[in-house]
């Protein structure tokens, strides 16, 4: 069990950071560098052995902004930083049988992605599926009763249904970029992609021996620019 997780997120961030200054770095002659940024809706619910049921999605907004470095043609890394919200509606936990519960929470992302890319019938429209791993902080974190129409302003706590959030979160993104290319190489992008939970979301289904994790289906909208 990590016991200074947001320090280990602070590494990893290092470690992206150094990726994106190598993509900026990378001399004309080698693999060619891009940058992406995308934003749109998130559509997210609860599952796991804590939650006892839910209904609806919870609606939300994601963002990202990532550097992508191709190998060739075919393969390529995409690494950055990103926001994404999640939760879930008319939750019903385990043991509390007397209410649904509406949940919201935020992380900052950093997601590890391997791609590849394929035309569709010879371009210039792509498709380029991937999968990998997305780590996340979390900063912030509402609850409410599901028939309230505002989340509390007071953020998850020990006294909360089920109880403070935890910090480190881990889900694996499966999903795909589609884009048009145009002449220089910039691109119109749309990203779709889902995102499944590793890891528990409240201390409190820890505590139990129980699991709650998020799922989330991400549907972003944005651009793509070449660095060289």
């Amino acid at each position: 069990m990590l016991k200074h997780p947001t320090n280990f997120v602070a590494k990893i961030q290092v470690v992206s950071l150094l990726l994106i200054i190598v993509a900026f770095a990378t001399p004309a002659h080698a693999q060619k560098s891009s940058i992406n940024i995308l934003a749109g809706p998130t559509a997210a619910t609860l599952s796991g052995s804590y939650i006892q049921g839910s209904s609806g999605l919870e609606m939300g907004f994601s963002f990202w902004l990532t550097i992508e470095r191709r190998f060739n043609s075919r393969w390529a890394f995409e690494t950055g930083f990103g926001w994404v919200q999640k939760g879930g509606k008319k939750i019903l936990l385990s043991g509390d049988d007397s209410q649904t519960y509406g949940f919201q929470t935020s992380y900052l992302q950093i997601p590890l992605l391997i791609r590849a890319t394929f035309p569709i019938a010879g371009g210039p429209w792509y498709i380029a599926p991937y999968t990998g791993l997305a780590i996340g902080s979390n900063v912030g974190c509402k609850h409410k009763l599901s028939d309230e129409l505002e989340f509390d302003e007071e953020p998850c706590d020990e006294n909360s249904p089920g109880g403070k959030s935890k910090t480190l979160e881990f889900s694996i993104p499966i999903g795909a970029h589609f884009w048009h290319e145009f002449p220089g190489g910039s691109r119109f992008m749309l990203d779709l992609h889902y995102e499944y939970g590793l890891t528990n979301v409240f201390t409190a289904a820890a505590d139990a021996g129980q699991v709650a994790r998020n799922n989330v289906l991400v549907a972003m909208f944005g651009f793509s620019l070449p660095l060289q």
